[in-house]
């Protein structure tokens, strides 16, 4: 019995804060769609010259802390968006599920 806590307590915190891919979807459609294209499939693509979250997903110097760094640097045209790290999860979860399936 006490070995099963134990292995809660080890795991239960990090299976409460796990990415929520949708929860991501949610925030880009929200806070990043007036600006880039945030879904896999779209009709056209922006003009403004901004990459689409699928080109930033399959570029391959994306990794999840240039994403956060992206996201928590105020720069050019990028808002301050001031997400907390669950938010910034999120949102890097569902970025990178935009990576083509091999």
């Amino acid at each position: 019995m006490l070995r099963r806590l134990t292995c809660l307590l080890i795991v239960g915190p990090g299976v409460a804060w796990a990415q929520d891919i949708e929860q991501g979807h949610q925030l880009a459609t929200r806070w990043c769609a007036n600006c880039h294209v945030v879904e896999r499939a779209t009709a056209a693509a922006s003009a403004n010259g901004l990459p689409t979250f699928p080109a930033i997903a399959t570029s391959p110097r994306t990794t999840p802390e240039l994403l956060r760094a992206t996201m928590s640097a105020q720069h050019g045209r990028m808002p301050d968006l001031q997400l907390s790290k669950r938010q910034q999860d999120d949102l890097i979860a569902y970025i990178q599920s935009l990576k083509p399936k091999q």
